[in-house]
C-alpha cells in the first residue's frame, strides 16, 4: 500500500502525468542565466589572477563576457517579467491603483500588450542575424587564438523573445481578464 501513495503522488489528482508548464521553462531559463553570471565571475577572477600572478590571461574571456550578457539578459527577462522585476516607473500606476484600479490595469493590459508586440518585433528581426550566423558560421575571436561560435547567443536570444513574447501576452490577457471579471464594487474597486 505504501509504495502505491508513493508512486501516485508524483502525478497529479486526474491521473496524467504532469506537463512541463511554462513558469517552469521560465523558471529554469532564469536559473541557467544565473549560474552563467557566477560561472562569468569564476572566469573573470581567473583571468584577472593570471594576468596578474602568472603574466598568462585566460584566452576569450572578452569574447566570452560579452556574448554572455547579451544571452544572460535574454535568458531572464521572461521570467524578470513574472516576477514585477522589469524596471518601469511606478508612480503613476501606484496612484492609480489606490484611486482608480480599473484603470490602473487597463493601462498595465495596453503596456503588456505593446510588450508583447515590441518582442515580437524584436523576434522576427533577430531571426535573420540567426539564420546568417549559423549558414556561414559566424565566430568571435582570432583564428588560431580563440574562436567561438556566435550562433548559440542568436539563438538564445530569439528563445528570450519568445518566452518574453509569451508572458507579456499572459499577462496582458490577465488584466484585461481581471478588468471585466464580475466581484468588482460599484465604483470600480476591488476591495
Amino acid at each position: 500500500m505504501k509504495s502505491d501513495s508513493n508512486q501516485n503522488s508524483a502525478a497529479p489528482a486526474s491521473g496524467r502525468p504532469r506537463r512541463l508548464s511554462f513558469d517552469a521553462i521560465i523558471s529554469v531559463m532564469n536559473s541557467i542565466g544565473t549560474a552563467w553570471v557566477f560561472v562569468l565571475l569564476v572566469i573573470i577572477n581567473l583571468d584577472i589572477g593570471g594576468r596578474a600572478i602568472f603574466n598568462h590571461p585566460i584566452r576569450g574571456v572578452p569574447e566570452i563576457v560579452a556574448m554572455s550578457i547579451v544571452a544572460c539578459v535574454f535568458l531572464q527577462i521572461a521570467h524578470t517579467l513574472k516576477v514585477g522585476r522589469l524596471t518601469r516607473s511606478d508612480i503613476l500606476m501606484n496612484w492609480l491603483e489606490n484611486k482608480y484600479p480599473r484603470i490602473k490595469r487597463f493601462l498595465e493590459g495596453i503596456y503588456y500588450l505593446i510588450g508583447f508586440f515590441l518582442m515580437a518585433v524584436l523576434c522576427k528581426a533577430s531571426f535573420p542575424f540567426f539564420t546568417k550566423a549559423w549558414r556561414i558560421d559566424e565566430y568571435v575571436g582570432a583564428e588560431g587564438d580563440f574562436m567561438a561560435p556566435i550562433w548559440p547567443v542568436k539563438l538564445i536570444i530569439l528563445i528570450g523573445c519568445v518566452a518574453g513574447a509569451i508572458q507579456f501576452m499572459i499577462m496582458s490577457f490577465d488584466n484585461f481578464k481581471q478588468l471585466f471579471t464580475a466581484g468588482t464594487d460599484a465604483d470600480g474597486g476591488d476591495r
